[in-house]
């Protein structure tokens, strides 16, 4: 659950550009997040004002959804680069639980360190 106290200590959700938009969008199920649902979510984020600090408090509490522009693969990809782990209570979605058995996170932290 979200704690407004926290997300609010990272950016001010009244300027968020999908605030009011239906939550849906941005937590597909995980069969469904696939490219299709991520676009339409992120083009809200394309326009936000509080993207980087949406990312930044995704990153420290957020292991579930589109948030700052990112789905949970991709954040995991960069908490682990920055090496910033979520709180015990948040578990990884079954989406990075899936890309870390199949080497994929691994992979690609891999290839952004090569260039």
């Amino acid at each position: 659950m979200i704690n407004p106290t926290e997300i609010e200590q990272y950016f001010d959700t009244n300027l968020a550009a999908c605030r009011g938009a239906d939550i849906s969008l941005f937590y597909p199920d995980s069969r469904s997040m696939r490219y299709r649902p991520k676009l339409r979510a992120t083009e809200f984020c394309k326009k936000c004002k509080v993207i980087q600090g949406c990312l930044d408090y995704a990153l420290r509490f957020e292991p579930l959804g589109i948030w700052g522009g990112t789905n949970e693969v991709e954040r995991e990809i960069l908490r682990r680069q920055e090496k910033i782990n979520l709180p015990m209570e948040r578990s990884q979605s079954v989406a990075v639980r899936r890309a870390l058995r199949s080497g994929r996170i691994k992979k690609q932290i891999e290839q952004l360190k090569n260039g």
